[in-house]
């Protein structure tokens, strides 16, 4: 009996857990993946749901339905629901890698909002159909885009031995238990009743109930992650206290599950990855940053609040070099705002040159993630001549 049941334990052990769990995975990845169970089986019923209502609204087992009609119908609405996705991703993708947690968040109140709107489709004229069906898949559709995109980079974060692949293949496997038990539990609701008041009197308390678990998930997801935020944090507290704070000791500074400063923290507020023309005023301004910083891959506005320039070799270690560096700049000349702005370049960089070596290695001790920072990258890299005193964009040049 104790083989038998030793048997049935690893089976399930290596259908949904991580080989080698727990130690494979971050500390956190158990409490996670309880939310993310939950919020799933609820979204899977919530989905059923929808299918229904909408089904309703077109006629499906009505004698009057037209088979036609009904599938140019369903497949208009999935159409409109693609289109908007696709504007979706062009504007927003940029920034979910730096802001995962709260797209994540994004991504689920889309997803109840388009819920909401398919259910509406069961009370509102035959004619509405399209509209609310329409929109309410692109914003479903905005969600599942989201979904993916985060998942990935929670899965990337949870992953301590570089098992990517076996976590997002046991991911899979949770998710499907998750599916088939809402569905279930969606198709006994629609059984018992599938009236409107019972379809949105069944929303209306399970949407609060997905909302709530998403909100635990993403206050459970605590990463050392190197980001806009945490790296400019992490740089503050160093420049002011001599050492490298852990990911709890930001928790006071941050706001919005980690990935926003609040406004009253003092920190400098750099802008990474600006155009030559935006950062810097003239030429003149150019060739006196490079005279400071041409042998280093990044270049800085001597500014309280600088501008951060990438050259294409930039490597991870540059991009947190450079942002210690802004934050000292932003230290000296806010305390001393009648400093001569190259000579504050040339002084906070010879700090910088002498600190950074120690601060990388109290950046790894604490945890931090660096060979990777997070920001809303958009592709734009800056060359100049190592030589001579010239700056080009990839696009362009000053």
């Amino acid at each position: 009996m104790g083989v038998w049941r030793g048997g049935v334990l690893g089976w399930i052990k290596a259908m949904f857990l991580p080989v080698g769990y727990p130690g494979s995975v971050h500390p956190v990845y158990a409490k996670v993946h309880v939310y993310q169970f939950v919020e799933t089986l609820i979204w899977s019923t919530v989905s059923v749901l929808c299918n229904q209502a909408m089904l309703s609204s077109i006629g499906v087992g009505s004698p009057a339905a037209t088979t036609g009609a009904v599938a140019i119908q369903w497949v208009l609405k999935d159409g409109i629901g693609e289109i908007g996705k696709l504007f979706f991703i062009q504007r927003f993708s940029r920034s979910f890698d730096s802001h995962p947690k709260t797209w994540k968040l994004v991504g689920e109140v889309s997803s109840l909002g388009g819920a909401f709107l398919q259910l509406c489709t069961a009370i509102a004229p035959g004619g509405w159909f399209l509209g609310l069906a329409g929109v309410g898949y692109a914003l479903r559709s905005i969600h599942y885009s989201i979904w993916g995109a985060t998942h990935m980079t929670f899965t990337r974060n949870f992953a301590l031995q570089g098992n990517v692949g076996d976590l997002v293949a046991k991911d899979d496997s949770q998710m499907s238990v998750a599916h088939l038990l809402g569905m279930l539990i969606g198709v006994c609701a629609i059984t018992f009743s599938h009236t409107p008041t019972f379809l949105f009197t069944t929303f209306f308390l399970l949407g609060p109930l997905h909302f709530t678990t998403t909100l635990a998930l993403l206050r459970a997801a605590r990463f050392e992650l190197l980001n806009q935020t945490t790296l400019t944090l992490v740089c503050w507290k160093f420049v002011r206290e001599g050492r490298v704070s852990g990911v709890e000791e930001l928790r006071s500074f941050e706001k919005w599950f980690g990935e926003w400063i609040k406004h009253d923290v003092p920190v400098a507020r750099i802008r990474m990855g600006v155009e030559v023309n935006t950062a810097f005023k003239d030429a003149g301004a150019v060739e006196g940053a490079l005279s400071v910083l041409k042998a280093e891959n990044y270049l800085l506005t001597p500014t309280p609040n600088p501008c951060l320039l990438l050259h294409p070799a930039a490597t991870p270690h540059d991009i947190i070099k450079g942002m210690l560096h802004a934050t000292v700049i932003h230290a000296l000349l806010t305390e001393n705002p009648t400093t001569e702005p190259l000579k504050a370049l040339a002084s906070s960089h010879a700090w910088t040159v002498e600190k950074f070596p120690a601060f990388v290695v109290d950046v790894d001790e604490k945890g931090w993630q660096s060979d990777a920072v997070f920001w809303e990258d958009v592709g734009r890299r800056v060359v100049w001549d190592r030589e001579m005193p010239v700056v080009e964009e990839e696009s362009g040049s000053v």
